[in-house]
This record gives C-alpha cells, structure tokens and sequence, in this order.
C-alpha cells in the first residue's frame, strides 16, 4: 500500500455525466469525479480543496500520475521537507492527509510557488541528508504536479 497522486489541469464540469451502476464515470482516461475523500479532507484541513466542487464530474486538459512512495516512504520525504521548509512554505502539503483527499487549484498556485522559490535551496539540502538524491527527484515530481494543478486543476491524493 502507497500513496499515488494524480494531477490535473485544466477542469470543465461535465454537464449531466454518464456513470455506471456504481455512480463512477465511465471513461476514466478523459474524466475524474470528485468524491467523498474530498469531502473528508475538507472536514480535516478547510480551504484545501478551494477551486474544486464537492461531487462533480469533470474532464481535462492533462494529468500525470506518481507513485508517492508507501504511506511510511511518503511521510518520511514529508518530515524531510518539513525540516527544510521555511517559515509557512509548503505548509498546506505538510499539514495534510497522507493516503487521501484533493488540493484544489488554488493551494495548488501556493504550493507550486513555493516549490519554484526554494528549489535551488532544496537542491542544495539534499546534498546534505541520506537519499538526498531520491528526496530532491520526488521535490521535482511534487513541483510538476502542483505547476499543472496550479492552472485551473487539481491534486488527488488516493
């Protein structure tokens, strides 16, 4: 078990969506739904999700998807950034769920600018630490994410 992450760009709600007998879409390459993993991280961290509606079908322009790490790996690059972090940068990442839930378009422009502004920093702290290398690879990864996310998308955690 692990976290994955998918990011999206560019949202368009569909407009009366075609599910299936379980209430999921269809075509999962061109559609995502929101659902109730959404509605528990807002009830843990409101404002998260700003940019994204509770139970809604949207397609979009692009996504890419990553494996985080296990849920013990993911916390683990996690406390590393925490460590490097400063001040509020990165806050609304580190003060989150580790296995669920959506980082709307809006936390996403924050958390992508402040992986542009400390990126020559973190560089510089993996050099430091064991598996630096593997530590600043998934900072790259998280960066992309939320730069795509940033413009009109999102971040799902699952």
């Amino acid at each position: 078990m692990g976290l994955d992450i998918t990011a999206y760009k560019r949202l368009t709600k569909v407009e009366n969506p075609q599910l299936d007998e379980d209430g999921d879409v269809f075509d999962w390459n061109t559609q995502w739904r929101t659902d109730g993993s959404m509605r528990w991280s807002e009830q843990h961290w409101p404002g998260r999700a700003e940019g994204v509606d509770f139970e809604t079908v949207y397609t979009f322009e692009d996504s890419t998807g990553f494996r985080a790490g296990s849920y013990s790996g993911y916390n683990w690059w996690r406390q590393k950034l925490s460590e490097f972090a400063e001040g509020d940068a990165f806050r609304e990442l580190i003060e989150f769920s580790d296995c669920e839930g959506v980082i709307g378009s809006v936390v996403s422009k924050k958390l992508a600018a402040d992986f542009a502004e400390f990126e020559n920093e973190a560089k510089e702290y993996a050099g430091k630490i064991e598996t630096g290398e593997y530590w600043f690879k998934m900072y790259g990864i998280w960066k992309e994410a939320f730069e795509m996310a940033a413009d009109g998308g999102a971040v799902n955690f699952r």
